[in-house]
């Protein structure tokens, strides 16, 4: 059979039998795929690859159960497949979450794919004093015997919704004339591990941020064992 059949990961019904992928009708449009006329909450081809090194990250760094301090069951599992989305897809656009659900593996009790509504309704969910316990949590679990080199970057993003409590105008790096949203993110440099990140109101200049995630460092209590990197 010609290599473009396999355009994806074609899954196994059985031992004696395979599914094609979507991809199948396309070159073989006279082919007659019998039982698949009403398959379409799903696709018969799931790619598993990428699941298999997010789930092996999750289950490595214990992920779920750190989660499952702050969050709810069902709540946990949505939001592991949208990091899964976040990260596959190099994207954050809520409404492609749904085609990236229906050929991945999902987190979500009998892989359920929840609607853009059910999706905008778990974002909100998410308060600030929850984000918080979690970093807290993370950072409790860092290794404090060894030196951290911690590179921060600081930068902004243009935002034009007028529903955002942090969006200022300021100084953007990339001006179009919108109110903008600072934000920081630190990384351990040497173990590759992210450690907080923090967002600030547009208004606030680049020495206000970082007077800020010095005082982030030190309450994480890094301020024995900390070199700066800026990029």
């Amino acid at each position: 059979m010609n290599m473009f059949c396999f355009e994806g990961l074609i899954s196994l019904k059985n031992v004696q039998m395979m599914i094609p992928n979507e991809a199948f009708p396309k070159y073989f449009p006279d082919a007659v795929l019998s039982g698949m006329e009403d398959r379409t909450e799903r696709s018969s081809c799931l790619r598993v690859g990428t699941y298999a090194v997010m789930h092996k990250i999750v289950s490595d760094y214990l992920l779920d159960k750190l989660l499952g301090q702050f969050f709810s069951e069902w709540d946990m599992v949505l939001l592991l497949d949208l990091v899964s989305y976040f990260i596959v897809e190099e994207s954050n656009v809520a409404q492609h979450y749904l085609d990236y659900a229906y050929n991945h593996p999902l987190y979500s009790l009998g892989m359920k794919i929840y609607s853009d509504a059910s999706v905008s309704d778990f974002f909100k969910s998410i308060t600030k004093d929850k984000s918080i316990d979690f970093l807290n949590e993370w950072n409790v679990k860092r290794n404090r015997r060894e030196r951290i080199y911690i590179s921060y970057d600081s930068t902004n993003k243009n935002c034009q919704t007028g529903e955002i409590e942090l969006a200022e105008f300021g100084h953007a790096k990339t001006d179009i004339g919108s109110a903008i949203i600072n934000y920081s993110v630190g990384y351990d440099l040497k173990n590759k591990e992210p450690l907080f990140y923090e967002a600030y109101p547009g208004s606030i200049n680049d020495v206000s941020q970082f007077r800020a995630m010095l005082g982030e460092i030190t309450g994480y209590g890094y301020k024995k064992s900390v070199s700066l990197d800026f990029i």
